[in-house]
């Protein structure tokens, strides 16, 4: 089974379409955010300039 997941290091260098300060001074509550779509999802928030809350269900993938 091919393995489909990215490094943190890979998720920070993909180029992103919006603009760099989009959520500077904005607070997000990432669900789900150790894993999968969430941390990525995370991940593109916090090079947008949001400040990040996570959580997850397992407290060692965050």
């Amino acid at each position: 089974m091919p393995d489909y997941s990215m490094t943190d290091d890979a998720l920070a260098k993909l180029p992103a379409v919006f603009a760099p300060d989009l959520f500077k001074g904005q607070v997000v509550l990432m669900s789900g955010g150790g894993t999968g779509i969430g941390k990525a999802t995370a991940a593109l928030y916090a090079r947008l300039g949001a400040d990040l809350a996570i959580c997850g269900r397992d407290g060692d993938r965050l």
